[in-house]
């Protein structure tokens, strides 16, 4: 077949048909590796040649999608670093990401989906053709486009169950995105037919490349919110749940979680709810790597469906999630009671005073007869007893007796007082056996009628009620002194509770209890910080005359710990009273007294989150798109599925059948460095070179496959089979992330930004190196041969006068672009309407639905069918 049947290509391949056999004939060039078997292999049968290069493209696509998805796996590492940052205002480390999620999508992410195709231009224009344009790389990044925009919108629209609907969340940076990719294939027609047409200059070309950082910028700012709408980082995202989070952070969102949902609920249900609202949302690559190892027999990635609602937690809490579900107890007869304590824990006296008065209050109800015994018992402190020398305190016993109404009444004990120093010394009171003796009915009736039955409580200092004991301490103190104030103990250990609890804190008032003496108190941060681990207080005490016990209140935040410790301090100032200081040999010295709280994690809630984190990583392991060794590499490609059972049955023979297809790929693709070598970037810079070299096999195959088939051009197969076969995995990826995603994000503002940076970076940058490459070249006999007397570059001046210069004919290339740029202004208008009639761009009426993506596959075969005429010359 000669060459003349069919327009020559550009650059070195027809510099080869001019000079010599061409491409598709015995002894011709233009290809690096392919044909294998060289010349006799042009002289197979031309149907026999067609079926082989049909299947090898095929074979090749699937080579290049396991590849680009070790490539995106490794972009996933990369991406999801997280870094610890300290919060001056919480006084506490939070993880974050490293990298904004858009720009990450519009770079690494983008360059992964994309990389055959950018890499198969990339190589064409600089290795294959030796830096003149080709006509296989342009022509595949618009035909991709214009699959991705069309086909895959189309399938995503019709995918969403019927009545459902989704819509695009983060709308400034799908505007931008939308704007860009309408604008990419503009500014591509303005190089090629207005500004220097059919040569791309330096400036242009330098130009095109710095529109990616560019784009990425501006749908930063955007996620950022400054073209309006709300900034990424002030959204209620949640909590991350990630590999790489610590236990303390899982422990803070559990108490989060119950508090919010009650304290009743149990482990897994915390868990499930975890899973439900805390966990990240699938990447990009996460769904692109699912897709692909779902259809050649890989291992799989879990992929759950992300809710925007709450809808799933009745399913995990029932109907009442916040309710405690009640259990009918049996009715007892209801009972009245009162209260009877001391007034105060301790109490002083001095030695010389002849008695003290020791308060006992009543409290409850009111209108009965309560009687309470009390007795002297000794301590340091001895009783004036038969014999006994010395003594201190004269006994004392008998009983209380509590008449309708009165709360109050006082035991007077009588102190002894002699000419002998002696240390302060202690004695105590006992109240107990306190009853209710009144037969009067009391003045009110209980719910349901019945008659309250009175009874009387035993009250100890702590609060506790029903004690058959309860005592206060008398310290008898030996000199007029006031007193020494300090804390009853100089360190406190709590354990940390999920509910805010009011912790109470003893002040003592020792050698002296004179008159009325008043500190002040304020807490301060130590590794424990105010507002996120407790409550800021300060104020005052006041040591009424005889009184040795105060107590200072501080609120101990409800929140999640997990084996650290964090401490604060109580701090005791200013001292006002006749006399009275602080204990210069505790913690402050003369001038103030300190208290340590510190506040320790609880063990049974550390052995909860443990089995809570066990769980969660367990499951993020399966959702665990990249590998951490080799070994894990070959296992996975040596077994179906990698190793796992699908499913009860097993793996499907579809499944054992594309994993005999494509295990060459697997195994040779397992020698990758695994993607938790260097933090993915060894795995990203090889598989890179990977993809490279597949593309370069694509691209021998595509032209001799162009060969055999006198019809088909290499922009036709550009156009239909090679973007077909580089965006296959795309199609299934955003389908997926369309039915499990709450939003449109992942699937309609994915194929956005991907066609945007198809153009600026698939183009830009064999655009860039080319045109700076012949800027500096002055002689070349295979330039001047093409393109010096070349009628469509007059305007660069006489022939044989030209400047060299990167050529880059606009021929039909310009022309697939005029009409794929209509249809994508179609396209998106198609979304606009929906997001505003329907309320969202995928999903809605099953009528809408198929004819939208009727419409959509329509306008794809618009732009194959209108293509192929012009690349036929028939328009």
């Amino acid at each position: 077949r000669k060459v003349s049947q069919r327009p020559p290509p550009q650059g070195a391949a027809a510099m080869t048909a001019s000079e010599g056999p061409s491409l598709c004939e015995p002894g011709g060039s233009g290809t690096l590796i392919l044909p294998l078997f060289g010349d006799a292999e042009q002289r197979w049968p031309t149907a026999l040649r067609a079926v082989l290069y049909c299947l090898g493209l095929a074979w090749c696509f699937m080579g290049v999608a396991i590849i680009a998805d070790i490539f995106m796996g490794a972009i996933e590492t990369i991406t999801s670093k997280r870094s610890r940052r300290f919060n001056s205002v919480t006084g506490r480390h939070h993880t974050v990401l490293t990298w904004n999620p858009t720009v990450a999508n519009l770079t690494l992410m983008a360059l992964g989906s994309s990389a055959p195709e950018i890499l198969l231009n990339v190589v064409e224009t600089v290795v294959t053709n030796k830096m003149f344009a080709g006509d296989l790389g342009p022509s595949t990044i618009v035909g991709s486009a214009a699959f991705n925009l069309l086909i895959i919108i189309a399938v995503c629209v019709s995918a969403i169950p019927d009545g459902e609907i989704r819509k695009i969340k983060e709308m400034p940076v799908y505007c931008v995105t939308a704007v860009c990719s309408i604008f990419a294939y503009v500014w591509l027609l303005l190089v090629l037919m207005v500004f220097t047409p059919n040569v791309v200059t330096p400036l242009e070309g330098i130009l095109t490349f710095l529109f990616f950082p560019l784009l990425a910028l501006i749908a930063f700012a955007a996620d950022k919110g400054y073209f309006g709408g709300k900034p990424r980082s002030k959204r209620a995202l949640g909590t991350l749940v990630t590999a790489d989070m610590t236990k303390e952070e899982l422990a803070d969102i559990e108490v989060q979680i119950r508090k919010e949902y009650g304290s009743h609920i149990t482990d897994e249900q915390v868990t499930k709810i975890i899973n439900l609202s805390s966990a990240e949302a699938n990447s990009r690559a996460h769904y692109r790597v699912a897709a692909t190892r779902r259809m050649m027999g890989g291992k799989r990635v879990l992929v759950e469906r992300m809710s925007a609602s709450s809808r799933s937690l009745t399913d995990i809490l029932g109907a009442r999630s916040k309710v405690v579900p009640f259990e009918p107890v049996e009715e007892e007869t209801p009972q009245a009671k009162c209260t009877i304590e001391f007034g105060a824990a301790n109490y002083a006296v001095l030695e010389n005073s002849e008695t003290v008065k020791i308060k006992v209050i009543r409290k409850g109800i009111l209108d009965t007869v309560v009687v309470v015994r009390y007795k002297t018992r000794d301590g340091t402190a001895k009783a004036q007893r038969k014999g006994e020398e010395n003594a201190d305190y004269i006994e004392t016993e008998g009983s209380l007796n509590f008449g309708p109404g009165e709360t109050e009444k006082q035991i007077a004990v009588s102190i002894l007082d002699d000419n002998t120093y002696e240390e302060d010394e202690d004695f105590f009171v006992d109240i107990f056996d306190a009853r209710v003796v009144s037969s009067e009915p009391l003045g009110h009736v209980a719910p349901g009628g019945k008659q309250p039955k009175a009874i009387a409580v035993l009250v100890d200092p702590s609060g506790s009620e029903g004690a058959p004991l309860v005592s206060t301490k008398v310290t008898i103190i030996d000199d007029d002194m006031a007193g020494t104030i300090c804390w009853a103990k100089e360190e406190v250990h709590l354990q940390q509770t999920p509910s805010d609890t009011v912790c109470t804190f003893e002040v003592n008032r020792r050698n002296g209890s004179k008159g009325n003496i008043t500190c002040k108190y304020r807490t301060e941060n130590a590794t424990a910080a105010a507002t996120v681990d407790y409550e800021a207080t300060e104020g005052s005490i006041e040591f009424e005359d005889n009184v040795c016990v105060a107590q200072v209140p501080v609120k101990i935040l409800g929140r999640g710990r997990y084996g650290s410790s964090a401490n604060f301090r109580v701090v005791l100032t200013d001292v006002v009273g006749n006399g009275a200081k602080f204990d210069p040999n505790t913690d402050g010295g003369e001038d103030s007294c300190i208290l340590t709280v510190y506040i320790d994690a609880d063990k049974v809630a550390m052995e909860r989150v443990d089995k809570m984190m066990n769980k969660l990583m367990a499951k993020l392991d399966k959702a665990k798109i990249g590998h951490s060794s080799w070994k894990d590499q070959f296992q996975s490609a040596l077994f179906v599925n990698g190793g796992e059972e699908e499913g009860s049955d097993g793996p499907a023979w579809q499944d054992y059948a594309m994993h005999v297809v494509s295990f060459p790929w697997k195994l040779i693709f397992a020698c990758c460095p695994p993607t938790d070598y260097c933090g993915g970037w060894v795995c990203f810079c090889v598989s890179l070179l990977m993809i490279g070299g597949v593309t370069v096999i694509i691209g021998d195959m595509a032209n001799l496959f162009g060969c055999v088939l006198p019809f088909m051009e290499n922009e036709i197969t550009a156009i239909t089979f090679v973007a077909l076969g580089t965006s296959l995995p795309d199609t299934f990826a955003s389908k997926t992330a369309a039915t499990q995603d709450p939003y449109a994000d992942a699937s309609v503002g994915n194929v956005t930004g991907s066609n945007s940076v198809n153009v600026f970076l698939g183009l830009g940058l064999p655009w860039m190196i080319a045109s700076l490459y012949w800027s500096g070249i002055t002689s070349h006999d295979e330039w001047d041969a093409l393109y010096q007397e070349d009628e469509d570059l007059a305007w660069m001046g006489p022939a044989n006068k030209r400047a060299k210069a990167y050529v880059v004919k606009a021929g039909s290339l310009a022309f697939s672009v005029m009409v794929f740029t209509g249809c994508a202004i179609c396209c998106i208008c198609i979304l606009a309407a929906r997001r505003n009639f329907l309320g969202g761009e995928l999903g809605g009426p099953k009528a809408s639905k198929y004819l939208t993506s009727a419409v959509l596959v329509f306008l794809w075969l618009l732009y194959i069918f209108m293509s192929i005429l012009k690349i036929k010359n028939a328009v």
